[in-house]
């Protein structure tokens, strides 16, 4: 199981787990965000989805419940799905812990 929470620029948090079986990656989010509970917070991901460029069950999710280009949840979303089967290494996000954006005037 692997787990990433983050607090973001519009002040929601959100907490996505994802948890693989093989052959589908299970991903619940726990949000602060009433887009993302309408957008869905309980999901399965195909692992051919998760390694094709294309998405569809994102991609799905984002046309009935559209959110903004800014939202960082679908990424959020990827990377936890990514983690959990080992398409980024866990070490590495632990030790790139917190992973920030900086404002610069």
């Amino acid at each position: 199981m692997a787990t990433l929470t983050m607090d973001t620029i519009c002040g929601h948090v959100n907490k996505v787990t994802a948890k693989s079986d093989g052959k589908m990656t299970h991903v619940s989010i726990e949000t602060t965000c009433p887009k993302i509970q309408k957008w869905g917070t309980e999901f399965d991901l195909p692992m051919e989805q998760i390694m094709d460029c294309r998405n569809v069950t994102l991609e799905e999710k984002l046309k009935t419940f559209p959110l903004t280009p800014t939202c960082f949840v679908p990424a959020l979303v990827m990377n936890v799905v990514w983690m959990e089967n080992g398409m980024i290494s866990k070490s590495l996000v632990k030790k790139k812990s917190p992973v920030q954006i900086e404002y610069n005037d």
